[in-house]
């Protein structure tokens, strides 16, 4: 549990035991995005938004705190656990070289395509009906064949950005 680096066997089958035993414990897949919506709905109705009296946020993704958001809650305190008990704990601002090689020193850049990222990748699990943990992990779990075609087709698409992005330095 102290190691800074796992082997992805270990890990795979760690996530893999998480996977079935989220879905024989409490019924539920695995899953993030729908939690972010959740919290975006609770947001919107504390602060009294129009937003919030959108069918989609009063029945899709009522204000109340989901599994998704507990099981959000849980993989911060465990990587956050997970860093402390391996004495690799920091809090950074900027990557390591390897962004600043390639993209500059900016934090102000850094962060706004942090959050670019992040407003996209949101939206289009909101379009998807599901997240990568949602269909990359419990959607294969249950032999999906859209799972299975997502997964081939994120590891390619994630090979293809990292050549993109970084060229030969990865």
């Amino acid at each position: 549990m102290k190691e800074k680096v796992w082997s992805p066997w270990a890990a795979g089958v760690l996530l893999g035991l998480t996977a079935v035993g989220s879905y024989v414990l409490v019924g539920k897949t695995i899953g993030s995005s729908g939690g972010i919506e959740n919290v975006d709905s609770i947001l919107l109705k504390a602060f009294d938004s129009s937003l919030a009296n959108l069918l989609y946020f009063k029945y899709q993704m009522p204000p109340v705190v989901s599994f998704q958001i507990l099981l959000f809650v849980g993989m911060i305190l465990g990587a956050m656990t997970s860093s402390l008990w391996s004495k690799d704990f920091k809090f950074r601002m900027m990557p390591d070289q390897q962004w600043t090689k390639i993209f500059g020193p900016s934090k102000l850049k850094r962060w706004s395509l942090i959050f670019i990222g992040g407003v996209i990748i949101e939206f289009s699990a909101g379009i998807a009906g599901g997240c990568t943990s949602g269909l990359a992990i419990s959607g294969t779990m249950q032999l999906s064949p859209a799972g299975l075609i997502f997964i081939v087709g994120l590891f390619i698409s994630g090979i293809i950005t990292t050549k993109l992005l970084y060229g030969g330095d990865y």
